[in-house]
């Protein structure tokens, strides 16, 4: 009863041999390496934009600070001094010292910004243009790949259709067993007896399920949820 579906379990270890092959050759590991670079790149794009909106923001900013401070010491050095007390002279030249002050100060802030910026739309287009070359690099790799499931995909129906074929001569309740643990990703899903343990994970089983093993011809691994069978 048991060897249909051990042999239907070969036919699915080597789909699953081709399958690894593909994902082993070099075109294949080169396109999903792109794939991340390509996201990376464009997850960096954003992140560059709004860097940029940021910093022009900034740049703004200390702008119109600067304007505002050079109108007032320009204002203020077109007043009459003929008419100011010297206390207001005074006042006027202390004022005028700190609207220098802060003209200066403001200049650095401007001279960095723009600085950023430059920065920023430089950055920008060594990765726009990185995109493009990973988006080239991606088309040689997926041609590449596709050529290769090409090659092998004859050998992939013909185990296909050699495992449909096998499913009419399996016990339904076996193969339903089977496929619902093929879904979660357990494979072998049918596993030999190794020394009174699991052959897949090497759990021992006591006397009471050794008895219903040998009775029953298999049984499900209570740690892995693998059948095991003699």
């Amino acid at each position: 009863m048991l060897k249909n579906i051990i042999e239907y379990q070969k036919l699915d270890a080597k789909l699953l041999s081709l399958k690894r092959d593909l994902e082993k050759d070099a075109s294949k590991q080169t396109l999903n390496k792109v794939v991340v670079l390509v996201k990376d790149s464009q997850n960096k794009l954003l992140e560059l934009e709004e860097k940029a909106k940021s910093a022009i923001k900034d740049y703004e900013k200390y702008k119109a600070e600067y304007d505002k401070a050079f109108n007032q010491l320009n204002d203020l050095i077109k007043k009459d001094v003929e008419g100011m007390t010297e206390s207001q002279l005074n006042e006027s030249i202390e004022k005028a010292n700190q609207l220098v002050s802060l003209l200066g100060s403001l200049e650095r802030g401007l001279s960095s910004q723009a600085e950023n910026v430059s920065t920023i739309v430089k950055n920008f287009e060594t990765c726009r243009n990185n995109i493009v070359l990973y988006k080239q690099k991606y088309k040689e790799s997926k041609l590449a790949c596709e050529k290769l499931e090409e090659s092998i995909r004859p050998k992939v129906e013909e185990i296909k259709k050699q495992k449909l074929e096998m499913e009419k001569s399996i016990d339904p309740t076996l193969l339903n067993k089977y496929k619902h643990l093929r879904q979660d990703k357990i494979f072998p899903v049918f596993v030999p007896l190794n020394n009174n343990s699991c052959g897949g994970c090497s759990m021992e089983l006591p006397a009471a399920l050794m008895n219903k093993l040998k009775a029953e011809g298999y049984l499900e691994c209570e740690q892995c949820r693998r059948y095991i069978y003699i």
